[in-house]
């Protein structure tokens, strides 16, 4: 079981845009895990995770709001219906499709790429 205290204090030790940067990383984990079928236990751990970062991020700011509770919402669904959802196939991948949408929607947010770009 992962250390959700060590978890949220490093994760609260990070600027904002690395903190969303970090929620990216784990919506992008989410997709690859759901998509690989004998490791569908690590699901719920990757969604708890993202939901607490999400938690945290909201507790700091307000200013992507809306969007992250849109997040909130679809990540509490696959999070309450994950039992269900495991053995379909089709709900797999829209998850994975969802889950990647949201991990560039969210990293275009936090601008670390456009920053890194423009100091390169």
């Amino acid at each position: 079981m992962p250390n959700w205290s060590a978890i949220k204090a490093s994760f609260l030790a990070l600027d904002q845009p690395h903190q969303l940067g970090e929620l990216a990383s784990s919506l992008a984990h989410l997709k690859s895990w759901v998509q690989s079928s004998d490791c569908h236990q690590v699901v719920p751990v990757v969604l708890d995770e993202s939901l607490l970062y999400l938690s945290l991020i909201q507790q700091n700011t307000q200013i992507y709001d809306g969007e992250l509770n849109q997040l909130q919402l679809i990540l509490q669904d696959w999070q309450r219906n994950w039992d269900n959802i495991k053995s379909q196939s089709s709900q797999t991948a829209n998850i994975a499709d969802v889950a990647s949408g949201w991990s560039q929607r969210v990293l275009d947010l936090s601008g670390l790429l456009s920053s890194q770009s423009m100091s390169a």
